[in-house]
């Protein structure tokens, strides 16, 4: 019955997403989660500002790609995940190419693409605590009835927190936000005398990822990792320039393109930091709010495990 409700709310939302799709000529939406890089199309010599629209044009297919699909199925964990991903991808390339755009209409765009992730933040948050439960689970040979009551728990609160946003998306407002930023894309986003329109993508991006890599390299030389707000933010600078890398791998130096590998490990191990003390607060909060003695206990082992494995993996940073 619930998935017969779950594609009656598609069926409906998707008639008039796609009807306000058409209207301004958008492409259509590809099937899976990968679009290829080669479908760029993109030659290193090529003028900066086509260029940029190719890129652009690709990573907003992206997330019509991903919002099509997480309404196919929006008790799949994947779903919810995809769309927050392809909208930070979009929101990398954007800020990558920041100083090629009219400055107020950007931070106009970033602002409500921003928004539209955080609304998928909750159902993402309780997805990672109950994946990260799973593996403690198989890493530790626990009983899965050990920590059962607190699953049950929170997958109930992922299940409010997903009616939430199914109810919030049924007002079109996501959709239309989408179109607003696609109207932004095609009236002219240039800023007025940018020397570097004139560049070719080659040129520019070599020069805009090397300076990105220096800042990078250099909040990592003073990363206190028990500041939490500052590791977070090297971590999501790190991402930002590995999306861009990802996007732009076509045109880019074997170098620079084998550097991704370096930046998905350390990823990995400062976005797990980062999971552990947004799982400590959740729990904790949980904790809080409920007087049983059994979920106590689990929510300990949990926070106890992760602390323990992300000292582990933060260890490396410290000088």
């Amino acid at each position: 019955m619930m998935m017969d409700k779950l594609s009656l709310f598609f069926i409906a939302n998707q008639g008039r997403y796609e009807k306000g799709l058409r209207l301004p000529q958008i492409p259509p939406i590809k099937s899976g989660w990968v679009v290829d890089q080669a479908s760029l199309s993109i030659k290193a010599k090529k003028q900066l500002a086509p260029s940029v629209e190719i890129v652009i044009n690709r990573g907003f297919n992206e997330i019509l790609n991903a919002y099509d699909r997480f309404f196919e199925n929006p008790c799949d964990p994947e779903g919810a995940h995809q769309v927050r991903v392809r909208i930070r991808k979009f929101r990398a390339i954007l800020a990558f190419f920041r100083p090629l755009f009219k400055a107020e209409s950007y931070l106009r765009q970033q602002d409500t693409l921003r928004k539209m992730g955080q609304q998928f933040g909750e159902v993402r948050q309780l997805d990672v605590l109950l994946a990260g439960i799973s593996e403690i689970e198989k890493e530790a040979n626990f009983e899965i009835s050990d920590f059962g009551k607190l699953k049950d728990h929170l997958q109930g609160r992922r299940e409010a927190a997903l009616d939430l946003l199914l109810t919030s998306l049924k007002t079109d407002a996501f959709a239309l936000d989408l179109l607003d930023i696609w109207v932004w894309k095609l009236n002219d986003p240039w800023a007025a005398g940018v020397p570097d329109l004139q560049r070719s993508i080659k040129d520019y991006t070599d020069k805009h990822i090397e300076n990105w890599l220096k800042k990078i390299r250099q909040s990592m030389k003073s990363l206190e990792v028990k500041d939490q707000r500052l590791v977070h933010r090297v971590r999501i600078k790190s991402k930002k320039l590995r999306y861009v890398i990802e996007q732009l791998a076509s045109i880019l130096d074997r170098k620079t393109r084998k550097s991704l590998d370096a930046f998905e490990k350390m990823q990995d191990d400062l976005g797990y930091y980062h999971d552990v003390f947004a799982n400590r607060q959740l729990l904790e909060q949980l904790v809080a709010a409920s007087p049983d003695c059994h979920l106590h206990h689990q929510a300990g082992i949990i926070i106890g495990w992760q602390m323990m494995a992300g000292n582990r993996k933060i260890r490396k940073f410290i000088k």
